[in-house]
């Protein structure tokens, strides 16, 4: 189920999901996120804007059980932005696809 972000307010989330934000104003912007997890994962985290990938976050090696990252970028009023925290792994005994497992807090704002 995809998300909805509000500007200038951090969303934790538990589990994969894809997290949305509807540009209203022209500028500048950054995307912060941090994950943690319990390895051994598969964890993809995307930043997107209008359905384009403009950021890929670096794989997490076999032992690294967090990342955090801040991205930023322009965009114009309508553009829309999405986070998306996927993973390689499938199946639902898959590690990734428990719920609790994968913790992130995503933040948007304006400005860099």
């Amino acid at each position: 189920m995809a998300e909805i972000l509000l500007l200038n307010q951090p969303f934790v989330i538990c589990g994969l999901d894809t997290m949305n934000y509807t540009v209203v104003t022209d500028g500048l912007y950054s995307v912060q996120v941090q994950l943690t997890e319990v390895p051994p994962s598969g964890i993809s985290i995307l930043v997107k804007k209008n359905g384009s990938t403009i950021f890929t976050a670096p794989a997490l090696a076999i032992a690294q059980g967090a990342i955090q990252f801040k991205f930023g970028f322009s965009a114009v009023a309508t553009d829309a932005i999405s986070v998306v925290i996927s993973s390689s792994q499938t199946g639902p005994s898959a590690i990734d696809n428990q719920l609790n497992t994968v913790k992130s807090t995503v933040y948007i704002q304006h400005g860099l």
